[in-house]
């Protein structure tokens, strides 16, 4: 190499250092597939040259798996044992009933509360991310006391990650218009976004729910940072002051619905375009089946149904030290167990005919994105939405968890795998997930980038997440109008006015 050659290259290097951003990650270990979602924007951002750190609190007990592969990573361990003991109840209270009632949600609420404030408790911990001196902020909206600690910690530009579909809350606060008429809302809500008038009035009831166990969450929240801080700003303001929402979902396998400049859609970040090869044991599984291979991932299922379909192989994912399975299958011949499989690869393999699984957002958008048709059996939280949207593109079918039975599991597979409507719509919205313009690793590194050179994205703030309720919904007006007191317009929007936020009660925030 010549000398000016090797100058111009340190030079080079050097410059893309300066230009790398300082990111930090707050990703608390509340499930797998959480890790999982924050983990690919983090690894995402290190292989566009930024500096990044994941920040994971321990909530359910952390193993060797920490969703990224490339960030920098900090754990704070052993903070409260209480959400892994509320999450060990949940499987079997899940199946049992139809829905998570809203004081089980607010038991969630008041736990994630809880563990925030003995996280806080050790905040001497943080120092060292203080002193990082990091640009923005990632956190997401499951738990608002990341938005918190990215406030203490100095950051004043936040960026919201809405692991699931654009949540209510996260809509509520931003100012996003969220029309019970036709946008279901996220949680233990079956409907889709065609509804009659009963299911629109449970939708609405829902969405109220929904803002109300936020803001007890949220207040809980705050008074957990004003311990120690009174002036500390309400986190709904921090939240609904976010430069940018960043949503783990895809805009054309999703339900429709309003957005606003400041929302991004990322979802399928960190799926390739194109599978890689199976390892060998898995190549020999999807040549089994004289008509192809169905793969299960649900916990529970019903073997003499599966029994029927000869000429269809069966992959069961099965939890790790399950010992029930397997004696269920006695005289079964067409399946085999497996404790863990390539889930983004073996989606992409051409003899897999329907993937059977409960739901979650980054298994769909994965199996929409290969092709490939499904029957989901939701179970809780953004399950049922999810399942509507894969019957609105009509890519399968949900059965309803108390209705799973031989029949119904024997006539729902059968009619997917038997009639090539389902993978015919499949293959299309794969197609154009896939070829969409930009890509959703170029949304998220271009517009996190724009953010740390621009500062706090203040432009792209809608006026109705100032707004109180009443304003925001013309009540005042509609009171007034219908009562036939103009002169009073005055006096009643007064009481609503700007200076009382709607979203965000207490003080004003900067940026």
């Amino acid at each position: 190499m010549k000398p000016r050659e090797g100058l111009t290259l340190a030079l080079l290097q050097l410059f893309a250092v300066s230009e790398a951003g300082k990111i930090l990650v707050y990703s608390p270990s509340i499930s797998t597939s959480h890790l999982i979602s924050n983990g690919r924007i983090a690894d995402a951002l290190v292989d566009a040259g930024h500096d990044v750190v994941m920040f994971i609190p321990e909530y359910m007990p952390l193993t060797s798996f920490l969703g990224t592969k490339k960030a920098k990573v900090i754990t704070m361990r052993n903070i409260n044992p209480i959400f892994g003991e509320m999450m060990d109840g949940w499987p079997e209270l899940t199946l049992k009933s139809d829905r998570l009632s809203v004081m089980e949600r607010l038991d969630f609420e008041y736990t994630a509360t809880s563990i925030c404030g003995d996280l806080m408790k050790r905040r001497d911990e943080l120092k060292p991310l203080a002193d990082y001196g990091f640009d923005v902020g990632f956190s997401e909206q499951i738990d608002l006391c990341g938005v918190g600690v990215i406030r203490y910690l100095g950051i004043k530009n936040h960026l919201w990650i809405s692991t699931t579909s654009i949540m209510d809350a996260v809509s509520y606060n931003l100012g996003i218009p969220a029309p019970p008429s036709y946008v279901p809302t996220i949680e233990e809500n079956d409907n889709g976004d065609v509804m009659d008038f009963w299911q629109r009035s449970f939708n609405l009831y829902m969405y109220v729910a929904a803002i109300v166990v936020h803001r007890i969450g949220t207040d809980g929240t705050t008074a957990v940072f004003r311990q120690f801080d009174p002036v500390f700003p309400n986190v709904r303001e921090i939240a609904a002051n976010s430069s940018l929402c960043f949503v783990n979902s895809d805009e054309i396998f999703d339900l429709p619905r309003p957005i606003i400049h400041k929302t991004i859609y990322i979802g399928g970040l960190g799926v390739d375009k194109e599978p890689k090869p199976l390892d060998e044991k898995f190549s020999k599984l999807m040549e089994k089946g004289r008509k192809g291979v169905i793969i299960i991932s649900l916990g529970s299922i019903i073997p003499f149904a599966i029994k029927e379909f000869e000429d269809y192989h069966f992959i069961i994912k099965i939890d790790k030290g399950d010992n029930k399975t397997g004696p269920m299958f006695a005289g079964v011949p067409n399946y085999d167990l497996v404790e863990w499989l390539p889930q983004v690869d073996i989606l992409g393999h051409p003899r897999l005919k329907l993937f059977v699984m409960h739901g979650g957002l980054n298994g769909l958008v994965e199996a929409a994105l290969r092709g490939v048709p499904l029957v989901v059996v939701p179970v809780f939280a953004d399950q049922f939405r999810n399942g509507r949207a894969v019957e609105k593109r009509g890519i399968g079918k949900v059965i309803h968890k108390l209705d799973m039975g031989y029949d119904t599991f024997k006539s729902t597979v059968k009619e997917i795998v038997e009639n090539p409507k389902y993978s015919e719509n499949a293959k299309r919205l794969g197609a154009m997930m896939r070829d969409k313009p930009f890509s959703p690793k170029d949304r998220l590194v271009k517009w996190t980038e724009f953010a740390i050179e621009n500062g706090v994205l203040e432009e792209l703030h809608v006026e109705g997440s100032r707004m109180n309720t009443i304003v925001y919904l013309n009540l005042d007006k509609l009171f007034v109008h219908e009562l036939g007191l103009p002169g009073h317009y005055g006096t009643v929007n007064g009481q609503f006015s700007n200076n009382s936020p709607t979203h965000q009660n207490d003080s004003n925030v900067d940026g």
